[in-house]
């Protein structure tokens, strides 16, 4: 259910209609917010060119880091992956020694 949440963005009041809740987007807000104060140098951008630029900015900004991110965690499923297959090779190996071990016939007792 989408739900209107009132933001601020360098100054701006934005209604964002919304599936999560009030708090999480006021979170992205203010995640915003700081990437274009920090780009703006903390001045207050008051022209529409001036803030366009900034947001174009931090657009790329926050892009690059989705894609870090993006990589970072590939790699990270790849090496679960990794470990996961070596971990089913041993399990076989495990399992093929003890299939072998069963189906080897008793020891014949020596007389004493």
């Amino acid at each position: 259910m989408k739900r209107s949440v009132q933001v601020e963005i360098a100054g701006q009041q934005l209604t964002i209609r919304s599936d999560e809740g009030a708090d999480y987007v006021q979170q992205l807000a203010e995640y915003v917010d700081a990437h274009l104060r920090v780009l703006s140098g903390g001045r207050r951008i008051t022209n529409s060119a001036g803030l366009q630029r900034v947001a174009l900015l931090v657009a790329m900004q926050l892009a690059d880091e989705l894609f870090r991110e993006k990589d970072l965690h590939q790699r990270f499923r790849r090496r679960v992956g990794d470990r996961l297959e070596t971990l089913r090779r041993a399990l076989d190996d495990h399992e093929q020694r003890l299939v072998a071990l069963h189906e080897q016939p008793p020891a014949a007792a020596v007389p004493p």
